[in-house]
């Protein structure tokens, strides 16, 4: 049926259904968000272990016995960035904030310009350091250069210098990494700057509830920090908005304890106190019908 409706009606409901979701797709912008930077950490990691200079070398990814760890590094850019038929986690992430915040599209918050070139950068960033952690890991061993390439390699080593070129790659790799450190930490700062503005977002909400751990070691502060920010001076709103999604999914005994959580942040929240009630007697009725099946 669709197929019959003119191109720009049908854009205009594809645009509708968008924006219906939208909550959702914020949501999981912060989701991809949170399961990337333990990716990018381990990642980071892998290369803390052949950054550290010895031998008087500029760096010890030069070193022939880091094979190891800089073949590490590429497999992990690769799970993380993926390719153009296979996408990975980073390259979905960029999709998703250009759908959300398209260039040229409605007028926009400041904040969500800069999420969107912040995580667009990190792409970029991360696809150039996966092409020359590739070259260190292709050209950077002596032994290409010389295995089964005797005579070659000698009339090359006198017009090329091969030690130098890849040293610059190795440079390059170091200031890559850092300024994917320095991009993560500047798009993490950003994401926790607008969580007020998205207070209304329930889906979130519940999100941050659910991945509280990760809310404490991403912006060292606790969750009820976080929902006294978004919901000034009643931060237990944040909890009672995450009951009310919980309810709506029918998830009554989790809906239970943010409805508690809510109550001890405020003992006198009108919703808290009647919800508790509600879903304690809701709860013993369905497991009073469960006993008797």
């Amino acid at each position: 049926m669709s197929a019959f409706l003119p191109p720009a009606f049908r854009s205009s409901l594809r645009v509708s259904w968008f924006e219906r979701q939208r909550d959702f797709f914020i949501r999981q912008v912060f989701a991809d968000f949170f399961n990337l930077m333990p990716a990018f950490q381990a990642l980071y990691q892998s290369y803390c272990h052949c950054r550290t200079t010895r031998r008087g070398e500029a760096c010890c990814l030069l070193i022939s016995n880091e094979n190891h760890e800089k073949c590490s590094i590429w497999d992990q850019l690769s799970v993380m960035v993926g390719t153009e038929s296979e996408k990975g986690q980073l390259w979905l992430l960029r999709d998703l904030c250009q759908q959300i915040w398209p260039e040229g599209g409605p007028a926009q918050q400041l904040e969500d310009s800069l999420i969107e070139w912040l995580i667009g950068s990190i792409f970029h960033e991360a696809v150039k350091l996966k092409e020359d952690v590739q070259i260190l890991n292709s050209y950077g061993s002596a032994a290409f250069w010389s295995s089964g390439l005797a005579a070659s390699a000698f009339r090359l080593r006198r017009v090329i210098d091969r030690k130098g070129l890849v040293r610059r790659v190795a440079v390059d790799v170091m200031r890559q990494m850092e300024q994917l450190a320095m991009l993560f930490g500047q798009t993490s700062n950003m994401l926790r700057t607008i969580l007020p503005v998205l207070s209304g977002n329930h889906l979130l909400v519940r999100f941050l509830v659910e991945r509280e751990d990760m809310v404490e070691d991403l912006w060292g502060e606790t969750l009820e920090s976080v929902f006294q920010d978004m919901f000034p001076g009643r931060p237990g709103l944040g909890f009672c908005a995450a009951g009310r999604s919980y309810m709506s999914g029918q998830w009554h005994t989790r809906a239970l304890i943010m409805y508690r959580r809510a109550l001890v942040l405020d003992n006198g929240c009108p919703e808290a106190a009647v919800k508790i009630e509600e879903l304690q007697r809701l709860i013993q009725e369905t497991g009073s019908l469960l006993g008797a099946a």
